[in-house]
């Protein structure tokens, strides 16, 4: 909701101060040998009380690829459970240890969708404190439109044409459902993919 009626330095403020606060709250303890831990460089460090240990531990951001996927004049869209109905967006998932981000990406799709893809390219990054990922945006290219639904992560997931694109930014801009599909906010990265998209294609 705060997304909605704060000014973008107030809610990069805000986003900043949410992960911390939510960091802070998780790692009270040290991770290396369990003794607890005190706040130090004003917020921006804890550091264990044991002083055998004395580990120093600093926020963390989780690295999260969100990427449209294009075929044949198409973008892959979508939606979980949880999303409020008719709502769509690009499809996401969290970055794996050794993985690169173009590995994530294809990892994530053919994984929730199905979809091999290619050609993997970055478009655009955006901090999500909730509670502390780094979302980065990415496009990308698949040869067959087959779908193959991974229902434990997906409720859905289909192509839609830049005509259904097209009607679903501008009616989120009036505050409407689109008429396929209802497009994620203008603060979220998902609809500066879409954007991008429509600019470029």
């Amino acid at each position: 909701g705060a997304m909605t009626v704060l000014a973008a330095e107030e809610l990069a403020a805000y986003g900043c101060a949410r992960s911390l606060v939510s960091w802070h709250s998780r790692h009270r303890f040290c991770a290396v040998c369990g003794s607890a831990t005190s706040i130090a460089k004003g917020g921006w460090q804890r550091t264990c009380a044991n002083e055998v240990c004395a580990s120093e531990h600093f926020p963390r951001v989780d690295p999260v690829t969100i990427m449209l996927v294009e075929h044949d004049g198409q973008v892959l869209l979508g939606r979980q459970p949880r999303f409020a109905a008719g709502s769509y967006s690009a499809l996401a998932g969290f970055v794996e240890p050794g993985e690169s981000i173009e590995e994530a990406v294809a990892r994530e799709v053919h994984e929730e969708a199905g979809v091999r893809v290619r050609d993997v390219s970055y478009v655009i990054s955006q901090p999500w404190p909730f509670p502390s990922s780094l979302m980065i945006g990415c496009h990308a290219f698949a040869d067959d439109p087959a779908i193959t639904i991974d229902t434990t992560e997906l409720e859905d997931a289909r192509w839609f044409s830049r005509d259904d694109v097209v009607d679903a930014v501008e009616s989120i801009a009036r505050s409407e459902a689109g008429r396929a599909f209802r497009c994620p906010p203008a603060t979220a990265v998902a609809h500066s993919l879409l954007t991008n998209w429509l600019e470029n294609s």
